[in-house]
């Protein structure tokens, strides 16, 4: 697997749980991340190469079992390598609070906290914390999901989307006679679910969409999201449901692309061209 050259983007990481091992393992693309097709591996992921490098540090979270912490900082690191980024990923809410001192101590310009459960981050910690980071002049993201993040003008975050090519994802096909030939990934969802969802709809025809969008919804719980299951209220629905929603419209907007580009208006009174 090489290994991406170019301007690295230091990262810092504080995660707990599966969610956070599977976005570091998408950026350092490890030999055995992706394992979802088996021996039938197509190795879609080499192209992507390894971001390993960018990865300052990444410090696994305690499991705390209290609702409370009383004492946050003792579950924190008290030394920190200079940091662009912090990723605080799926954190005990009360050591999710004291994050604006992890963030002084590394010198981080830019901090995402990805949502892909309500308890992570209530709204009125988010509101907080975001006030915060304005203050201090740190660019700040609370994506619900994660694979909502998209570019929006902010120097850093906009970098993070970009150089990785994670957020909101985004695929390009190729048809034959309507049914699709290649799936290439723009941009995966953090997780790095888009490049399993992108091989599963290889050969499935975009003429029946309701067929289609199953086989999609097939492949994301397949992978499988990990996302929340239990209703949010902001959403008046699940981060699950609303991760599944973002590919599906990823899906359905390559479609109709890949059908644009199949279209060749050729007027027969004129001559063609040598």
């Amino acid at each position: 697997m090489k290994l991406v050259v170019g301007a690295l983007l230091r990262i810092y990481t504080l995660y707990g749980g599966e969610f956070g091992e599977r976005v570091l393992g998408n950026l350092a693309n490890l030999p055995k991340f992706c394992i979802a097709c088996g021996l039938a591996c197509t190795e879609c992921r080499a192209g992507y190469g390894s971001f390993v490098a960018d990865i300052f540090g990444a410090r696994k979270a305690p499991e705390v079992s209290q609702h409370f912490i009383d004492n946050p900082e003792e579950y924190l690191p008290t030394s920190l390598p200079d940091s662009e980024l912090i990723l605080a990923i799926g954190i005990h809410p009360d050591l999710l609070a004291e994050l604006p001192s992890v963030v002084a101590k590394s010198n981080a310009r830019a901090v995402i906290v990805p949502i892909e459960d309500r308890l992570w981050c209530p709204p009125r910690l988010r509101e907080e914390l975001r006030a915060r980071f304005t203050e201090m002049g740190v660019e700040s993201a609370f994506p619900k999901p994660f694979c909502e993040l998209e570019a929006t003008g902010r120097g850093v975050i906009d970098e993070f989307v970009k150089r990785y090519r994670i957020g909101k994802p985004s695929i390009e096909i190729e048809l034959e006679n309507d049914r699709i030939t290649k799936a290439r990934v723009l941009q995966s969802a953090p997780c790095g679910s888009t490049w399993y969802v992108a091989e599963q709809i290889k050969w499935h025809s975009i003429q029946d969409p309701p067929a289609l969008e199953q086989v999609v919804s097939k492949a994301h719980h397949g992978y499988p999201c990990t996302a929340s299951m239990e209703t949010d209220p902001e959403l008046n629905d699940t981060i699950l449901h609303k991760s599944g929603y973002i590919i599906r419209d990823a899906v359905r907007e390559a479609a109709a692309n890949a059908q644009k580009c199949q279209v060749v208006l050729i007027n027969p009174t004129e001559p063609l061209l040598p």
